[in-house]
């Protein structure tokens, strides 16, 4: 009998999170122009005209479209001048391009905002052109930035979307270099991610904070779930074995439902999707304030792991 390679979740409900977000989604931080030297826009036309002579390995034969992703730095999160440098790329990529179509980086902006795909889980090439492909896109181009106390080095590739789950995929078409000196003139290196704070979950309803409810209180309880079943893995996490956590911030209701339920912290391939769909069909005992039933938010982590 042939073994299993079977998928758990595991929720942890009520869990005591510590979310760090900043304030100001990087959307808002790009919007200035990169102020670059000769030199520099230099070294940006020539990255676009190399990139490019790579387009048919990675799945540009005629035509096709590339989206480009937020470009990240060595922590894996990304940072204003790291998608700075991916627009100017970008734009460089339009201007040299023939017969392909370039989706620049803002366009998936308000995905990622929505979905709140931490940067980091995007350095996993599969991510990467799973990102391409819910964006219509067939390639996808992803940058490293590593910044030195005199220069900044940037590595970038073209990613075939059709090789998704293939072990030896990111071979097929080369990694290229551009190198910019004298960056005191660049942007902010300091990491950000590309969503800002999440908005707030229902303003009509007035919900106690599950953290301060006070455990000693026989009149005071928190909510617990009688009906809770797991997400399932997707198709597509499941090819690429992926693995990780998502983070959902909910309202139980006094009638014990979950009327209002949002992303904090997302996955990749339609894992969040999965998770909201199931968690909103939970069915819970609300808490108690005072002896009465109450609207409660409350954080839920779950975590997708294989075995």
């Amino acid at each position: 009998m042939k073994s299993r390679r079977l998928a758990h979740i595991s929720t942890f409900f009520f869990a005591a999170l510590i979310l760090f977000f900043p304030k100001i989604a990087l959307s808002q931080l790009s919007q200035s122009q990169l102020s670059l030297t000769l030199d520099q826009q230099t070294q940006i036309q020539d990255l676009a005209a190399r990139l490019l002579k790579h387009a048919d390995a990675a799945g540009c034969k005629k035509t096709c479209s590339i989206l480009v992703a937020n470009f990240t730095g060595e922590t894996g999160q990304t940072s204003p001048l790291a998608v700075q440098l991916a627009d100017e790329v970008s734009q460089e990529l339009a201007a040299q391009a023939k017969g392909l179509q370039i989706v620049g980086r803002h366009y998936l902006q308000q995905y990622l905002e929505r979905e709140r795909i931490p940067s980091k889980l995007l350095e996993d090439d599969n991510a990467a052109r799973w990102l391409a492909m819910e964006n219509g896109a067939t390639v996808v181009l992803i940058g490293y930035l590593k910044v030195g106390l005199t220069e900044a080095t940037l590595r970038a590739q073209l990613l075939d979307t059709k090789d998704f789950a293939s072990r030896n995929a990111a071979g097929k078409s080369r990694i290229e270099e551009a190198v910019f000196r004298n960056i005191a003139n660049l942007g902010d290196v300091e990491p950000a991610e590309p969503f800002g704070e999440a908005r707030e979950l229902d303003p009509s309803k007035q919900t106690y904070d599950s953290s301060k409810i006070r455990r000693n209180d026989p009149l005071t309880s928190a909510p617990s779930c009688s009906f809770h079943p797991d997400p399932s893995y997707t198709d597509a996490a499941r090819r690429v074995k992926f693995q990780g956590s998502l983070v959902l911030r909910v309202i139980i209701s006094k009638e014990g439902n979950i009327p209002s339920l949002q992303v904090l912290k997302g996955l990749p391939f339609g894992l969040n999707k999965q998770a909201l769909e199931t968690v909103s069909k939970w069915r819970c005992q609300p808490a108690k304030i005072n002896g009465q039933p109450a609207d409660t938010m409350v954080p839920i982590e779950i975590s997708f792991r294989l075995y």
